[in-house]
């Protein structure tokens, strides 16, 4: 047996070890992982396939379809079903170890860090119910400033910056806030609108890391709002944060301290849906009285972002959050999807600590 016929699978048995050791000491992780070997994956690629003008999937996707094509023809040249056999089993088997090397190696390893929580200090807890009805009263209030600085009609978002300058924003913000942290913000991650147009929210997500390619996608169909929010979700990914409700944290703070009112409002908007569902959760009725007192036009701009998101229909949506769920869990998150909606008990425990 040849070694390089197994070079995928030796490769993948390789990095699992290597997950094995990081999940058990995340203070070394954070030293040989995310601030040693991982800004050196991000300026190769920052500056090889992320200065493509198009997401680099679409090339590997290309790449994929020809190497498979070549796979079915050597297939049918065998003479014999065994040799067939044999030489699926290697290839596959070889493909997925790439596969597991190539994801933890890019990125997969800062799921093993230190967490950005802990980093800070916050001690994230879930809130009573009269507590966050007063967290939700304070964040209306902020929405009521905001949407006036904003504009006053949400039919027409004349003050959202175009979505090249948006990216540049929140990605300089961001690796500001991060390096005055020491958490990290080396390298200079892009987002890249992913078309066909709804090609994501058909299979369940608005926007998604890639870190095979390390470069964030985004759908090009969502609201105004929540492509705002969601980019700086995705920038927060590729600046190393794995958590999903660190990721969404991370976008809250840097969206909510812009300069730009626009990111603020996004920002403080989504705070306000992540707790408006929390309070529906824990008590449907006092959640009907608060909405009864909310100003007409942040209805209207919930409603609006509520009528975009319906729009258009995943072909599996429970498959999508399942399969989600599963992922998550997979690489140590123990709350999969769940950990999306820890939002409201980490601003809530940041405001404290501030």
């Amino acid at each position: 047996m040849r070694i390089g016929k197994w070079t995928g699978v030796y490769l993948g048995i390789i990095a699992l070890l290597f997950r094995y050791f990081a999940a058990s000491s995340p203070f070394h992780t954070e030293k040989w992982y995310t601030t040693g070997l991982y800004p050196l994956v991000r300026a190769f690629l920052d500056h090889t396939l992320l200065l493509l003008p198009f997401p680099a999937l679409y090339l590997l996707i290309i790449l994929l379809i020809y190497l498979g094509y070549r796979f079915v023809r050597k297939l049918f040249k065998l003479e014999s079903r065994k040799q067939g056999f044999f030489l699926f089993s290697r290839i596959i088997l070889n493909f997925l170890g790439l596969v597991i090397f190539s994801f933890l190696f890019f990125w997969g390893y800062n799921y093993y860090r230190v967490p950005l929580y802990q980093k800070l200090e916050l001690s994230p807890s879930p809130l009573s119910t009269g507590l966050l009805i007063t967290e939700m009263e304070s964040t209306q209030q902020s929405l009521q400033i905001l949407r006036d600085k904003v504009q006053s009609d949400s039919t027409n978002w004349a003050d959202t910056p175009d979505f090249s300058t948006q990216a540049s924003m929140i990605r300089d913000e961001m690796k500001s806030v991060l390096r005055e942290w020491e958490h990290g913000g080396k390298g200079s991650p892009v987002v890249k609108q992913f078309y066909p147009e709804g090609t994501l929210r058909r299979l369940g997500i608005f926007g998604i890391y890639f870190p095979f390619t390390g470069e964030a996608y985004l759908d090009p169909s969502l609201h105004p709002l929540e492509k705002g929010f969601t980019m700086a979700h995705e920038l927060a990914h590729g600046f190393g944060i794995t958590d999903e409700g660190e990721a969404n944290f991370m976008a809250w703070l840097v969206c909510s301290q812009s300069s730009k009112a626009f990111f603020q409002y996004a920002a403080t908007m989504k705070l306000f849906r992540y707790q408006l569902n929390d309070l529906y959760r824990m008590d449907s009725e006092r959640y009907k009285e608060f909405l009864v007192h909310i100003p007409e036009p942040i209805k209207n701009d919930i409603r609006e972002i509520q009528e975009s998101n319906r729009a258009i229909v995943p072909f599996a949506s429970e498959l999508s959050r399942r399969s989600n769920d599963l992922y998550l869990k997979s690489q140590g998150v123990k709350a999969g999807v769940r950990s999306y909606a820890q939002l409201p008990m980490l601003v809530y425990a940041w405001k404290g600590k501030q």
